[in-house]
């Protein structure tokens, strides 16, 4: 007979739970290292502060907590999740903790503390776990010097006159600990307030936004928008399944005003469809774009410009995505020189008529090297209308999403001036989202439909990614790549490359289902990423209905091309606020 897995008794369990290393563990000596490298003098294990920080500063006001990633619980972390044994008594346990971290750390705050948690699995990378503890260190630092409040914001900052200084976003844990709250602070020196109820599995992070935002990710249900001052009349360019247009609903939200899309113009009909189904208020036109904006900058508008105007009315603001396969990298054919890259200026002629009072266009970084010059062309045409303009490429990590996207961005207003390197920088998280922060709870979804089921792979891509998991590593050799991809100083280093767990993703695009079109083999299991996967690494809420696509390739298309919807959220939080 097979051997029986033997049960450990409460009185076992209490003898181990006992003898596991309170102090000098293996992580916290290597923090203590990297803090005396950085030269600066430090005390151990604080008994007489909140939750015996491991590494502390009484003059300098700071302190550093080094949590194991299992017995703190650490969310969308690899190395932490429930036993199957005892579940009850494990998730009690976790929740238990959670709470006294989160608790320890507030009263820290009270007493005018900075505080750094640092993860053991952040020690993967030392590295970049020296920048961190070293930017944390040089801000207390420069708060001791220029005489700020030890929380690292200006006293000023509290003073509603003071608006340039203080930051229009917060987020904060209720009483209860049961739900988490986002605060926008708008102009006319009002609270929008949101809240969101959350889990025990999606608590456990010291800065609530990362808990606004894992809980936001798991939404089954779009919230209602109902009894709003204002309303947002909002057109959407090349407007895909609806990224942009998501991030600007969510921005209204958060300010209070009703989001009202009045035109949705794209040429994928699947898409559209997508963006129908989840915005169901909205005017849909599946056609080519010179079929309704066939004027020449500069010249009236045309016939067919005229019935367009008329049926989309007024407009506040308008969010754009051009086409961008004709300046991606990944485009060896026509590259820099697409007839595609033109479609950029449709944009600009819609500005020119319609005369929208806030803007935002999105494109891959590229895309200010076209032989058209279109991207040029087109701030030119705004700047001429009198919009106050800006332009430059953000990295999306910045901000929240969990993968390394850079994208060029377009803003224009008529009545604010806004620079798009101080909006990320407001809006720049704590702590960059790894790939499992966003799909760790999706390890063994059941695969119930399209959305959730991987695609199929040959024999000799599934030896491939079995090979990855059993040798744990994440580069594939060039013995086992196909031929064409072995060469001595191949670029083909993330093809066929699995995700890290504790690194943001590569570049979502609609070749994920494909080993070979990038690093897009899963974490843990030898498959590559499902639909639902995707989506959630391009910031799409499980609330978001795929439900009418048929067919894979469509949805991958749709995915990959999206915008995800952090990037509209903030800069259309700084136009509305």
């Amino acid at each position: 007979m097979p051997a029986r897995s033997r049960v450990v008794t409460t009185p076992e369990r209490s003898h181990l739970m006992a003898s596991v290393r309170q102090t000098g563990t293996s992580a916290e000596l290597a923090v203590r290292r990297i803090v005396s490298r950085l030269g600066y003098v430090y005390a151990t294990k604080a008994t007489d502060l909140s939750g015996t920080p491991d590494i502390v500063s009484r003059g300098g006001k700071w302190a550093i907590f080094v949590n194991g990633c299992f017995w703190h619980a650490h969310s969308g972390c690899a190395r932490w999740r429930i036993p199957k044994r005892n579940r009850a008594f494990w998730s009690r346990k976790f929740s238990e903790n959670r709470r006294r971290d989160r608790r320890n750390i507030e009263l820290l705050k009270k007493k005018g503390y900075s505080v750094l948690v640092v993860w053991e699995c952040n020690l993967e990378d030392r590295k970049k776990l020296a920048r961190t503890i070293g930017q944390f260190l040089a801000e207390q630092k420069l708060v001791q010097v220029r005489g700020v409040s030890p929380l690292g914001l200006d006293r000023r900052s509290h003073d509603p006159t003071f608006s340039a200084v203080r930051k229009k976003e917060g987020y904060e844990y209720s009483r209860s600990g049961k739900s988490v709250r986002r605060v926008v602070y708008l102009a006319n020196g009002r609270k929008v307030l949101t809240c969101l109820r959350v889990s025990d599995s999606e608590l456990g992070y010291e800065d609530p936004q990362s808990s606004f935002d894992y809980a936001f990710l798991r939404k089954h249900r779009i919230t209602r928008q109902l009894g709003h001052l204002k309303t947002v009349r909002v057109v959407d360019l090349f407007c895909g399944c609806g990224g942009l247009s998501l991030g600007a609903m969510e921005a209204c939200n958060a300010t209070g005003k009703s989001f009202l899309p009045v035109a949705a113009v794209d040429i994928d009909p699947a898409a559209l469809e997508v963006y129908k189904q989840n915005f169901p208020r909205c005017r849909s036109y599946c056609r080519d774009i010179f079929g309704l904006l066939d004027g020449d900058i500069g010249s009236r508008p045309t016939r067919n410009e005229r019935v367009f105007l008329r049926k989309i009315g007024k407009v506040n603001m308008l969010l754009a995505g051009p086409p961008c396969q004709g300046y991606s990298d990944l485009n060896n054919h026509t590259r820099r020189d697409d007839t595609r890259n033109i479609l950029y200026e449709r944009v600009a002629r819609f500005i020119e008529i319609v005369r929208p009072e806030n803007i935002l266009i999105e494109n891959v970084p590229a895309a200010i090297h076209g032989r058209e010059r279109a991207v040029q062309k087109s701030i030119d045409v705004i700047e001429r209308l009198g919009y106050r303009v800006d332009s430059g490429t953000v990295d999306l990590a910045m901000i929240g999403v969990p993968q390394k996207r850079r994208r060029h961005v377009v803003i224009a207003s008529t009545s604010k001036t806004l620079s798009i390197r101080e909006v990320m920088k407001r809006y720049k998280v704590a702590d960059t989202r790894s790939a499992w922060w966003a799909i760790g709870d999706l390890e063994d979804e059941p695969r119930v439909d399209l959305f959730s089921t991987p695609s199929q792979h040959t024999r000799q891509n599934m030896r491939r990614m079995k090979y990855l998991h059993e040798n744990g590593v994440y580069h594939l050799p060039n013995r086992l790549r196909p031929s064409c991809h072995r060469h001595g100083n191949h670029t083909y280093r993330s093809m066929y490359g699995r995700l890290q767990s504790s690194e943001p993703a590569q570049t979502i695009t609609s070749g994920f289902g494909s080993p070979g079109q990038g690093r897009f083999i899963h974490p843990t299991r030898p498959r590559t990423t499902t639909p639902h996967e995707a989506a959630r690494l391009q910031f799409f809420p499980d609330s978001f209905d795929f439900s009418v696509v048929e067919k894979r390739t469509s949805l991958a298309r749709m995915i990959g091309n999206a915008a995800p919807m952090k990037l509209s959220y903030v800069f259309c939080l700084e136009f509305l606020s």
